[in-house]
């Protein structure tokens, strides 16, 4: 059971909820999913979203390469949403802190060319 739970609530997640969120709907108790970063930070949860992780990463890396060259053609928002959502979603599943944003808030802030 405590295995389908995990695997439920690590697919919800990735679908963009929130850990916590995905945690009570996955079936753990309230008082559990109030803690998500004891969840995330298990060595049964690092294992499998280990390969989630890296492939977001990879996607995230590959938006910003992408962006260089339609830079021009793109709206900076979109580029920048994308990015932003990426690095959150990599952020919740590594059990890092999602409230710190000072790069993006900086991002956000600085002039387009």
């Amino acid at each position: 059971m405590s295995e389908i739970r995990r695997k439920k609530a690590i697919k919800m997640v990735v679908n963009g909820g929130s850990v916590a969120s995905a945690m009570r709907k996955a079936g753990y108790s309230k008082a559990y999913s109030k803690h998500s970063d004891k969840f995330t930070k298990t060595k049964k949860v690092q294992k499998e979203i280990k390969p989630i992780l890296k492939r977001l990463e990879e996607e995230r890396d590959q938006a910003l390469e992408r962006a260089k060259g339609i830079r021009n053609k793109a709206k900076y928002k979109d580029l920048i949403d994308s990015t932003e959502k990426l690095t959150k979603l990599i952020q919740l599943l590594s059990g890092k802190s999602t409230e710190n944003l000072t790069f993006v808030d900086y991002i956000k802030n600085v002039k387009r060319p």
